[in-house]
């Protein structure tokens, strides 16, 4: 294609974006609110995974020394408790350290404990944190088996029901999220539909005069793909602008909970928008054109 037709056929697209303003308007806008509903349920989803995800990284279990082992002696069996290839990493641990940590925790009442210094109740022990959760309760039965372990504390069952959640939860976003992306089609696709429709004397009338399909149908492809991003790019300012409002207002007042940052979401968002906007601006454009090029 020579450069002056591509200059021809972009100057006709952006004039006719211009030439029908409201339709081009409420093109974006519906395209515009789509993208919000499936980025806003994305960004959703993102973040109940990092809160599970986080909820699984302090997962850990806790493998109990023998009392009769000396500290030296305790020490020496880490090299066995890290053979075991799902385990991620270990924490040795005293029972001065676990007692004086224990002391924090009850922190003004911890005076109740002071009677404990001289003869502690509490063990030696490994902290240990995993590859992947799912091997909770394999990798509790191998530290069962270390030589110098006397009790291993692993809460398989709280692991389970974390499991469940978080694959419930998955299933449940993602088919919302499919469903959104099929309306949103579908609307954006009658929008579409409603566009040409009033333009089909305009485009019966190029078509009497000889031009042919390729040429009625690029500017209108190009006049798609121009909405499709502007709609992708009001829609992505809109969501920067929402989701940061209420990260910093609401979520961040509650500083237990891990929220998704918007930039480290930025390329899934950009990627899912501009790739949405601009398929169904150009295609649903070129799609819809045919039956009214049927003159």
């Amino acid at each position: 294609m020579k450069l002056y037709n591509i200059t021809y056929f972009l100057r006709e697209g952006i004039q006719s974006i211009f030439s029908h303003r409201l339709m081009s308007i409420a093109a974006t806008s519906v395209i515009c609110a789509c993208l919000l509903l499936m980025g806003s349920f994305s960004l959703v989803a993102m973040n109940i995974d990092k809160l599970l995800e986080d909820i699984e990284n302090k997962n850990e279990i806790v493998a109990y020394v023998e009392e009769t082992f000396t500290e030296e002696a305790a020490r020496a069996i880490e090299s066995d408790i890290l053979e075991i290839t799902e385990i991620d990493s270990v924490e040795y641990m005293t029972k001065e350290k676990a007692l004086e940590n224990f002391k924090k925790e009850f922190g003004d009442e911890s005076g109740i404990l002071d009677g404990l210094d001289e003869r502690n109740p509490l063990r030696d022990r490994y902290t240990v944190t995993l590859r992947n959760i799912h091997d909770t309760q394999k990798v509790a039965d191998a530290l069962s088996e270390v030589d110098g372990i006397a009790k291993v504390s692993a809460r398989s069952d709280i692991t389970d029901k974390i499991i469940q959640v978080r694959d419930v939860t998955t299933a449940i976003c993602t088919v919302l999220i499919l469903i959104l992306v099929l309306v949103s089609v579908f609307i954006i696709s009658n929008t579409v539909n409603l566009t040409m429709f009033n333009r089909r004397e305009e485009i019966a009338i190029m078509k009497m005069i000889g031009a042919t399909n390729g040429f009625v149908r690029i500017p209108f492809v190009i006049e798609g793909l121009l909405i499709g991003i502007a709609g992708a790019s009001v829609a992505l300012l809109l969501q920067w602008g929402v989701y940061e409002y209420i990260v910093a207002s609401t979520l961040s007042a509650i500083s237990f909970i891990p929220t998704v940052s918007f930039g480290s979401a930025i390329w899934y968002i950009l990627i899912m928008f501009y790739g949405v906007g601009i398929l169904v601006g150009g295609a649903g454009s070129a799609l819809t054109l045919r039956k009214f090029l049927k003159v």
